[in-house]
């Protein structure tokens, strides 16, 4: 693709600084411009004090919910010298070198420059696979599989959001979703007696594993005594070199079988797998650096996955199906692993797209900008239902952010108040099945994202006494509250409401103003800590990626309450902001 360095620089420098802008606020608008910048309407500063040193923003679209545009080239200047146009590797370098002056620290500045260099480098090298495919990503007809696949710039407020660590490019080509490879899962064989597993489910998960391969009733005979284990075939790799495993190996224990069974393609979240013909998904440890963490699942994740399986199989989860019918927590009944020995840790995920694969899109995929620069999925979406409703944009958009208000923050919001159980509801775990481009179903997944807030927690209890157990899920009111306000508002609502805002579909403030109506009415607003603090707070706790990246902090890792760093950002909920740098 012509120009695929270019556009994976700009799409770098977008994400790194409008990270920076969120968690930093150190930037101010400029009134009297340099002449490289008098073509531009609106212009920002952001002095690097600690170096001398002056960034210069054109702005192309300013955003209340803090993922502007902006204009290119950038600029900065050293004291009187000149206007210098900036690139990608000196933005990074100057930002961070400003934040461990400011705060008079050295974090992880080599690891992170790294991963932004990696980054980048995934992006262009995906642009050149994908380009003949470019129209594809503003079509209204798509599979579930599709969009999983069609995230080629990543997380678009995270300053490293294709970075992968830990993989060739060979590797990179088979295994990521945004090349679209396919590969055979591979499998070891253990003895029964080396096996953990748990299941929610009327079978357990050794069973569910066989059923899996059952077409090949033949070849599934020589293992009847046996418990087959599939991994990820990165992680096969890994696994062979390891000594524990290796001594399993020459007891006899564990025979390594190799590849088998039908094809799989990752899903966006790279190490969980999906067969469209499959009852179950798969999600696999795998030896990969993906944004912030090695992707390894804990054993505490594969409990709470079971655990919430379990929970929402007594009058609880039929309560809440009553309610909400249109609002499903997409299951990770069971799990299978081998005892003392980390990598084997297999989670088995509920498969809902095996009959409704069309029009199934997870957020991420709906907001993600066009990387060719056509419209975004969730444009070319609204332009359509417009078109055969002989409507205007932004009636249409109203309309669809109102009905999809229904089947998500509703039910999320009820969750969080009768029983204190908080999601962590981001773009790429909240699934939606439109029809007639309307929204239809919506589907919450992830067995880690699971808050249960200490003083609700009896409620729970009252419906599965065995609650956290095992799995480390309940955590103080106060952690709930400011991840829940991160993942639903910050990271998902407001990521939404961005989308249909630099899209030109509907003004920022008119879908905020239905998000603020929507808290305001709700029967738990004058009681929710988290309802008034939305609805009053100017500054927010909000997750800061950037800092959490730069103090190479692993996500996965820890307790629910200091994996990620937070900090205080601006409410566009709170009060009316005006609007000065909006096209």
């Amino acid at each position: 693709m012509k120009h695929a360095k270019d556009f994976a620089e700009r799409a770098t420098m977008q994400s790194f600084l409008n990270c920076y802008l969120r968690e930093t606020s150190h930037f101010y608008k400029v009134d009297e411009f340099y002449d490289a910048l008098s073509t531009y309407d609106h212009v920002i500063s952001c002095p690097l004090s600690s170096q001398g040193i002056e960034l210069l923003i054109p702005i192309n679209y300013w955003s209340l919910t803090g993922r502007h545009l902006f204009h290119f080239p950038m600029y900065y200047k050293v004291a009187d010298s000149p206007l210098l146009p900036l690139d990608y590797v000196t933005l990074t370098s100057l930002i961070i070198k400003e934040i461990l002056l400011d705060q008079n620290k050295s974090g992880s500045e080599d690891e992170l420059v790294m991963r932004v260099l990696l980054s980048k480098q995934s992006i262009e090298s995906t642009l050149n696979q994908r380009y003949e495919e470019r129209e594809e990503l503003s079509e209204e007809e798509f599979e579930f599989i599709e969009t999983e696949q069609s995230l080629l710039l990543g997380h678009l407020l995270h300053p490293t959001p294709k970075s992968k660590q830990g993989l060739s490019e060979r590797d990179n080509e088979t295994y990521s979703p945004e090349w679209k490879g396919s590969f055979q899962l591979h499998y070891f064989s253990a003895h029964p007696s080396i096996v953990i597993e748990d299941s929610a489910l009327d079978r357990g998960a050794s069973e569910l594993i066989k059923e899996e391969l059952s077409a090949d009733q033949e070849w599934l005979e020589q293992f009847d005594h046996l418990v087959l284990i599939p991994v990820h075939p990165l992680q096969a790799m890994k696994l062979l070199e390891q000594e524990d495993v290796q001594n399993l190996l020459l007891r006899g224990d564990l025979q390594y079988i190799g590849p088998a069974g039908k094809p799989f393609s990752a899903t966006s979240s790279f190490r969980t797998v999906y067969n469209k013909d499959s009852e179950f998904m798969y999600k696999f440890s795998v030896p990969v650096k993906i944004t912030n963490s090695l992707r390894i699942n804990q054993q505490k994740e594969l409990d709470r996955g079971v655990e919430v399986s379990r929970l929402l199989s007594t009058a609880f989860g039929k309560e809440l199906n009553t309610h909400f019918p249109s609002f499903d927590i997409m299951q990770d009944p069971a799990y299978i692993n081998i005892e003392g020995v980390k990598g084997f840790e297999t989670v088995i995920r509920e498969n809902p797209f095996k009959e409704v694969s069309k029009q199934a899109t997870c957020i991420a995929a709906l907001c993600q900008d066009n990387a060719f620069g056509g419209k975004s999925r969730l444009s070319a979406i609204i332009h359509g239902i417009a078109r055969r409703e002989k409507r205007s944009l932004d009636s249409v958009s109203s309309d669809w952010f109102k009905e999809y208000l229904d089947l998500s923050l509703e039910p999320m919001l009820w969750l969080h108040h009768e029983y204190g159980l908080s999601l962590e509801a981001h773009q790429q775990n909240s699934v939606v099945v439109l029809e007639d481009g309307y929204p239809k179903h919506f589907y919450y997944r992830d067995n880690q994202g699971y808050y249960f807030s200490e003083s609700k927690a009896h409620a729970l209890k009252a419906h599965l006494p065995s609650l956290n157990d095992r799995s480390d899920t309940i955590c103080s009111d106060e952690v709930a509250v400011e991840r829940f306000t991160y993942y639903l508002f910050f990271n998902h609502l407001f990521g939404l409401i961005n989308g249909f805002g630099s899209s030109g579909l509907i003004r920022e403030t008119d879908l905020i103003d239905m998000v603020r109506s929507r808290l305001a009415s709700n029967e738990h607003s004058d009681s929710s800590p988290l309802i008034k603090s939305l609805l009053n707070d100017p500054v927010i706790s909000c997750k800061a990626n950037l800092l959490t990246r730069l103090y190479d902090m692993d996500e996965l890792v820890g307790s629910l309450a200091t994996q990620s760093v937070y900090t205080m950002v601006q409410n566009p909920i709170a009060k009316e902001v005006k609007v000065t740098h909006e096209n």
